[in-house]
């Protein structure tokens, strides 16, 4: 008996070692090196002599519009990895990015770090997040960039269950 008791703790101390290294696991693809030889799909490698261009954060009254002119200038379309609380407090500036013939993309509903497993509020947030901004471009998002680069499984699956491709970048 006595046994099967140091036993039963010893597993209910391994279990949130196994759960927390589950959720943060994914983040290692925020390293640089590991994600381009990896997981080349994430680091957003595409086809020799094109360049991706992107903004995360936005948007933002102020400064996008600057951004715009600029790009407009330049001839250039980029991607705009938008946060839901941005579009929803600025949604004008959020469809003016798609009326100039930006892609719309999804970068969380806020810029929170993921260091505690919620995959509820994960799915939550994201759903909405990918909503606004499908409904300031017109038309349903591809892409998901999480804040700080630190993809957790909670929002990997969230991101997956939305319909959103996760990207980092290069």
């Amino acid at each position: 008996m006595r046994q099967g008791f140091h036993t039963g703790r010893a597993v209910c101390a391994v279990a949130p070692v196994v759960v927390a290294l589950a959720h943060i696991g994914p983040a290692v693809t925020w390293l640089p090196e590991l994600r381009r030889r990896r997981f080349p799909g994430l680091a957003g490698q595409g086809r020799p002599g094109h360049v991706a261009l992107t903004f995360d954060d936005g948007p933002d009254p102020v400064t996008t519009p600057r951004f715009l002119d600029v790009l407009d200038g330049l001839g250039v379309r980029a991607t705009f990895f938008l946060l839901g609380e941005n579009v929803v407090r600025h949604p004008a500036t959020a469809r003016e990015l798609a009326r100039r013939g930006h892609e719309l993309a999804v970068h969380g509903w806020a810029h929170d770090r993921p260091w505690l497993p919620s995959p509820g509020r994960d799915t939550r947030e994201l759903l909405r997040a990918a909503h606004v901004v499908g409904e300031a471009a017109g038309r349903a998002p591809f892409w998901y960039r999480p804040p700080y680069g630190i993809l957790s499984s909670g929002r990997w699956a969230a991101a997956r269950g939305a319909g959103l491709r996760p990207v980092l970048w290069t």
